[in-house]
């Protein structure tokens, strides 16, 4: 199988990859049958064409079993899904990374239907980033961190800086942002006026945790610069979601379980880079906790979409084959109406999947009818610590279970059973 990582730049593929290539030669194998080329830090006249790039891997490496590729930021390579398809042909293991979230929808998804892995990659979790810190020698408690965390974002390089460094935080975190836009927006789609785009961007990040629909944002950059269509912002969106800048909350009809194309929500990668180019308000808080919820989710269980239940809207629902939940997320449900307006479109859903509201701060009930009462500071340190499905021996055990597994394993192709504790991200139940 040939393994993609895909995920927004200055995730941790690279390293990933290096870390790859020192498990396999500290395993055993020859660093000879290893060939590994980084295209990003190339400069375009250096960088291969496809012919070239086939002959400077057969020049290097006997292709063939027992052989590995790993080709790092290919996506500029034209035609790379044929290099892909004869590398794998030959025999070779093949590893690629890419910062487009479209590769797979290009031809590799035909020449390779079923033979292919994708592993998104994502910032950090607020469990990795509070292990970077310590690994720092960090030693502050997790409520400072979480304000950090809150405030910074969670990208690798950044999480290994210094607090008190915030002004080369703040450069790195705009340094970042400008790359990312710069090459995989601007460059990539061959803008060439690309202030309607980043004033798009700046809307959609100033506006996380709220409905945006396509004639508004057409209507915000016609106010702003020029006249522009819905069908410019359509496109423009989905130049930013290849960029993988943002992810869009697709909305859920409670009836059919199709997806509405009106006014769905988006959010930031990563709360830093968001809040590096857009300063907060104290009014941002309800969605800055949303974009933290909904970027944990996703980096868990993959699909998380909104729930529209009978005109009501639920902030998220996680809709897989192996887990189904609602949550509700409000900063401050101190307020009998508030809390009333945020259980009603949970207490309308029909079905007994877990359903929590998560809010800031203790509430004088844990459980209202059902619904889990839940501190979002708490939360987000253990997202997953309760899940309500009965465990069944020799079955995977995924996300959140409660339950002691014997012995708990990672399973990534790319790299093979990784050690974990229980609350990594996939568990899997050994006898």
């Amino acid at each position: 199988m040939v393994k993609i990582l895909v995920g927004m730049r200055r995730t941790g593929k690279s390293m990933l990859m290096k870390l790859f290539i020192d498990d396999l030669v500290s395993s055993g194998i020859d660093p000879s049958k290893i060939y590994y080329r980084k295209f990003d830090d190339e400069l375009d006249e250096d960088r291969p064409d496809l012919r070239g790039l086939i002959d400077d891997v057969k020049a290097s490496l006997d292709i063939g079993k027992g052989s590995f590729i790993l080709l790092d930021e290919m996506q500029d390579i034209d035609g790379w899904e044929r290099a892909v398809e004869s590398f794998y042909e030959a025999g070779a293991e093949v590893y690629i990374t890419g910062s487009n979230a479209t590769m797979l929808s290009s031809e590799l998804a035909t020449k390779l239907s079923g033979r292919f892995i994708e592993i998104n990659v994502y910032p950090l979790t607020f469990k990795e980033f509070v292990a970077f810190r310590r690994s720092r020698g960090d030693e502050s408690d997790e409520d400072s961190l979480l304000r950090r965390f809150q405030l910074t974002g969670s990208l690798p390089a950044v999480a290994l800086m210094e607090q008190e460094d915030y002004d080369l935080i703040d450069m790195m975190l705009s340094g970042i942002y400008s790359t990312v836009f710069v090459k995989d927006v601007v460059q990539r789609n061959e803008i060439r006026n690309s202030v309607k785009i980043s004033n798009l961007n700046r809307f959609i990040m100033r506006n996380i945790g709220d409905r945006v629909s396509v004639r508004s944002a057409a209507g915000y950059l016609t106010s702003t610069s020029s006249k522009t269509a819905p069908e410019t912002v359509d496109s423009y969106i989905a130049m930013l979601e290849s960029a993988m800048l943002i992810y869009r909350a697709k909305r859920m009809d409670s009836v059919t379980k199709d997806y509405l194309r009106t006014s769905e929500k988006f959010y930031c990668t990563d709360i830093g880079l968001r809040n590096a180019i857009v300063p907060l308000r104290p009014e941002d808080a309800d969605g800055v906790m949303e974009n933290i919820v909904f970027m944990e989710l996703k980096k868990k269980y993959g699909a998380v979409c909104t729930y529209d239940v009978e005109g009501k809207e639920v902030d998220f629902a996680v809709w897989t084959p192996g887990f189904k939940a609602y949550y509700q997320i409000c900063a401050d449900i101190s307020a009998e109406s508030t809390l009333m307006r945020e259980l009603a479109p949970l207490k309308a859903i029909q079905d007994n999947y877990p359903k929590y509201v998560i809010c800031k701060g203790e509430c004088l009930f844990d459980d209202i009818d059902g619904i889990r009462i839940v501190d979002y500071d708490e939360w987000v340190k253990n997202p997953f610590r309760r899940l309500y499905v009965p465990f069944q021996r020799n079955l995977p055990v995924f996300s959140g279970s409660r339950i002691e597994p014997a012995s708990c394993i990672m399973i990534i192709p790319m790299i093979g059973i990784v050690p974990l504790n229980r609350d990594s991200r996939i568990l899997y139940y050994k006898e």
